[in-house]
């Protein structure tokens, strides 16, 4: 997951700080009017600007929300740039000793933010900071040239002997754009090494976390290895069926736990600026009884072919376990991008959306926050990661597929 937000880089440069409606206010925009039934409690909407690290702003965001579940009501901002840089050198090394046959990039998963801190710590933003050394905003695209071009020559398979030297100047880059990693730092007048503020200040159990995923083509109710570019650590998912997903990510926001979210968001109904995102359909408004009820009873491919893109509420295409399938296979659904839902709420007309949380700034309608219809996420959601006390039984009777 790497979305970038085509952004002037003036305005990706901006970084704002957003209070958080209160449920039950409404929320007026282009024709949608939305309440929200449930939001949560989470830090303040961040903007990844020019970085393919998603997965990472959206997994810190989703951390530091758990701890204010846990109680602490000002979490520490954590730093995604020491995760992402702990990810570049666990990815140079796969890369390397799999001959460069491997997809090498900034896009990750969520679970890659749950090992590295199980495995490195984590720091606070204000020990490792997130801008490019000597530049005021996040710009990963040289970082990313000048690593693809070291570390493809390290794996080259025309080379002989590999040296024992290559990852020393590796790290060079990497300090020459991000900073060395502090072995020690300060926060609120106490003095941390990574591991020690993961244990002492975080007081997560990244065990707690579970991936989960919706795909016919492995066995339900088991772990499987979803087949995606930047699934490169073989993380492993828990596959349910469609409805039980849904009642999963349910769940975990009645719980009080926030949700993972990885999805493909380059659909004609995804609209981050207006800020909602929905699956095509029709405006039953001016229509027959008869007609919306035809094109209710076509199968989801053939109301593809009659719907058209709504700019209002109106009815969606349906989704089925089948009609996902055929789009993963296709490749009309792909791991794009990383978010946070962090409540649930409805329209005029009564339909559920679930609240996102963007890693692209506060420049949309809703400060950085937008609307997705509960089709869109069923139709579009390459995986979620919850609090494993979500999943129930599904999870406590769940075994690894032959």
């Amino acid at each position: 997951m790497k979305k970038l937000l085509p952004l002037i880089l003036a305005a990706a440069t901006m970084t704002a700080s957003a209070q958080n409606e209160k449920p039950g206010i409404k929320v007026v925009q282009d024709k949608f009017t939305f309440e929200d039934d449930i939001r949560l409690d989470c830090p303040a909407v961040a903007d990844q600007q020019m970085s393919g690290t998603c997965w990472c702003f959206s997994s810190t965001s989703f951390l530091e929300s758990e701890m204010m579940h846990n109680g602490i009501k000002n979490p520490p901002n954590l730093s995604e740039t020491f995760i992402v840089r702990q990810n570049y050198i666990d990815r140079a090394i796969k890369h390397v000793m799999l001959h460069g046959k491997m997809n090498f990039g900034q896009g990750s998963y969520f679970h890659d933010n749950t090992i590295i801190i199980r495995k490195n710590g984590i720091v606070p933003e204000s020990a490792y900071p997130n801008n490019v050394l000597g530049e005021a905003y996040i710009n990963h695209y040289g970082l990313e040239k000048e690593l693809t071009h070291y570390v493809d020559s390290v794996a080259n398979d025309n080379n002989k002997k590999i040296s024992t030297d290559w990852l020393n100047g590796y790290n060079a880059i990497l300090d020459k754009y991000l900073g060395p990693v502090p072995e020690s730092f300060e926060y609120e007048g106490k003095q941390y090494t990574p591991m020690t503020f993961a244990k002492d200040v975080m007081k997560l159990d990244m065990s707690d976390y579970v991936e989960v995923t919706s795909f016919s083509h492995h066995e339900f109710g088991k772990f499987c290895i979803i087949e995606l570019p930047d699934n490169w650590r073989d993380g492993r998912f828990l596959n349910v069926k469609l409805d039980d997903m849904i009642a999963i990510i349910d769940e975990s926001l009645k719980q009080g736990h926030t949700v993972l979210w990885a999805a493909d968001v380059s659909e004609k109904g995804f609209n981050h600026d207006k800020g909602y995102a929905l699956l095509q359909g029709i405006n039953p408004n001016g229509m027959k009884t008869a007609d919306i009820q035809n094109f209710k009873n076509l199968t989801p491919d053939k109301q593809m072919l009659r719907a058209r893109t709504l700019s209002a509420p109106g009815i969606e295409v349906n989704v089925t376990q089948e009609s996902r399938q055929v789009d993963f296979l296709n490749r009309n659904t792909t791991d794009d991008h990383g978010m946070h839902i962090v409540g649930v709420a409805h329209d005029a007309n009564n339909n559920k959306y679930y609240i996102v949380k963007n890693s692209w700034g506060t420049n949309n309608k809703y400060k950085g926050y937008f609307y997705a219809s509960v089709n869109y996420v069923k139709a579009k959601t390459t995986g979620i990661m919850v609090h494993k006390s979500a999943c129930g039984k599904l999870l406590e009777n769940a075994t690894w597929e032959d």
